[in-house]
């Protein structure tokens, strides 16, 4: 197992899960990997709080294009490595002791329509 350091930045999502958690991932994970687990999290506790999305996974990543919406902050570095490129490569192999930034609420401009797969 591998350690995965989560900052997010919503107050929604921050009332129920707080502003950091410290994630038990799987050797193999990627940060889709990363935003599912805090959806267990986010759901063992109740519903989604965000009116319109079923999950953090539904409202930060585009499941047809496979890639971040525009106003998703999202950046993630490791004690080795200062940048990982997450949001260009979403199946990226995280290393041990990464730390994710990822925030909603700070981007400018609009959100991008949300799909659904339904």
């Amino acid at each position: 197992m591998k350690r995965v350091r989560l900052i997010l930045r919503d107050p929604d999502l921050n009332k129920i899960v707080g502003n950091e958690l410290e994630l038990s991932m799987e050797p193999s994970a990627n940060i889709v990997d990363v935003i599912r687990k805090v959806d267990e999290i986010i759901l063992e506790k109740g519903r989604f709080p965000i009116a319109g999305c079923r999950s953090l996974l539904h409202l930060t990543y585009h499941p047809f294009e496979k890639r971040f919406y525009n106003h998703v902050a999202l950046t993630a570095h490791s004690k080795l490595e200062r940048f990982l490129n997450v949001r260009s490569d979403p199946k990226l192999i995280l290393p041990d002791e990464t730390t994710v930034f990822l925030a909603l609420t700070i981007c400018s401009g609009d959100w991008e329509p949300i799909v659904n797969l339904e």
